[in-house]
């Protein structure tokens, strides 16, 4: 009987500890924010790519006046690229005018555009509501 009710306890914490139940998450972006995704073919030079775009992430935290968050990734179906999140349209166009008046974040995009074989990114933004 002892070992009915350990195997039973065992068997309940595990359960427990899978399910999660206690855990949540935040809501990925609220009202007025802005997710932008950025997704390219990038054949044979994934790997770098990623590593490309996780400096050029490094950059942008330090350097840009614009406060935005951004995180480099890889699709399922192997398209790479980077998910940013902006509090709202207008800083999000304020964050692209500074992207490209800045030499420095413009080589090393462009750097990583030639790595992918000259394919530019494909960027699609959703506002949240």
């Amino acid at each position: 009987m002892k070992r009915v009710l350990i195997l039973a306890s065992i068997f309940f914490c595990v359960g427990t500890i899978a399910d999660n139940s206690g855990v949540t998450l935040d809501p990925v972006a609220s009202v007025p924010q802005v997710v932008v995704v950025y997704r390219n073919t990038c054949p044979g030079s994934e790997e770098k790519a990623i590593s490309m775009i996780k400096d050029l992430i490094a950059y942008e935290r330090k350097a840009s006046p614009i406060a935005y968050s951004s995180v480099p990734g890889v699709w399922n179906d192997g398209t790479i690229g980077a998910i940013d999140l902006h509090q709202s349209v207008a800083m999000m166009e304020k964050a692209f005018e500074w992207q490209g008046a800045d030499s420095s974040w413009s080589a090393q995009y462009n750097a990583i555009v030639e790595v992918c074989g000259g394919n530019e990114f494909d960027p699609a933004h959703m506002v949240t509501r």
